[in-house]
């Protein structure tokens, strides 16, 4: 049976830098026995067999970076759930594994919130890769620019009175600054102690001549592919924007692989 095409190119090259990483890289940042198998055996097939691109410099920075901020969202997500949070929501989930691949605590309930079309191209890959819909998972169809994540949330059970963990990847910087800060006020105004991992991509004023030159590679190789970077930040700026919305602490993250043009932040409320 043929898999689907994704509704975004984004999401496959995260897909595919997650699979690749369980190939090429050792040792491994993020252990994720599923990667690989929900891309098909046709797509997993043509990865091993790209074993001259995937040891390019490039490709092996993309790695990193996807690697790293998985796992630092996973981590910030273990973190909190010791401490007593029972909620994780994974926003632009695409095709990460970690709710079918993790068995969470008794009482712990986890969302994905993406667009409906590519939550049913993951679920179309799921059942035909055989992997399980847990029961633990909710899946929440919502589109980040309507501006309607705290509604949408709430209408998939989320208890706004708790809570929570948002691993938010791969996604800001398709979107336009103010829905960006949209996404934000919405947790911001989450119960206390919620906490959020996102990442960024970083305004041209602050990277070297280098960097901007990579910038505008990754730019024309994804506006070729149909999508645009809309937004860029500038750290500084955006940890005050994060405390005017009533995040309490902001930490700056600094994976490796891409991360002087893509950056992350945790913030808590």
């Amino acid at each position: 049976m043929s898999y689907p095409a994704p509704p975004k190119s984004s999401a496959w090259i995260a897909a595919t830098a997650r699979a690749a990483h369980q190939l090429y890289d050792q040792p491994l940042v993020l252990n994720d026995p599923l990667a690989l198998r929900i891309l098909g055996p046709q797509r997993e097939a043509g990865l091993r067999a790209d074993e001259q691109r995937q040891r390019h410099p490039l490709a092996v920075a993309m790695r990193a970076a996807m690697a790293a901020r998985a796992r630092a969202a996973e981590d910030c997500w273990h973190a909190t759930q010791r401490q007593g949070v029972t909620q994780y929501v994974i926003l632009g989930a695409g095709l990460d594994t970690y709710a079918y691949r993790m068995a969470p605590a008794h009482g712990v309930r986890i969302y994905e919130a993406d667009l409906p079309t590519m939550q049913q191209w993951k679920r179309d890959c799921l059942r035909i890769s055989g992997i399980a819909e847990p029961e633990h998972l909710r899946y929440v169809a919502t589109d980040f620019a309507a501006g309607t994540l705290s509604e949408d949330l709430q209408q998939a059970g989320f208890d706004a009175a708790l809570p929570a963990c948002f691993s938010w990847l791969g996604v800001s910087m398709y979107l336009q600054p103010d829905q960006v800060m949209q996404t934000l006020a919405d947790i911001g105004a989450c119960a206390p102690g919620s906490v959020i991992v996102f990442d960024y991509c970083v305004h041209r004023k602050h990277l070297s001549d280098e960097l901007c030159a990579g910038l505008d590679f990754v730019a024309a190789s994804l506006t070729a592919q149909g999508e645009h970077l809309r937004s860029s930040f500038e750290p500084p700026l955006l940890e005050h924007m994060l405390r005017h919305l009533g995040f309490r602490q902001v930490e700056h993250l600094a994976p490796p692989g891409l991360s002087g043009i893509f950056r992350m932040i945790c913030a808590t409320v």
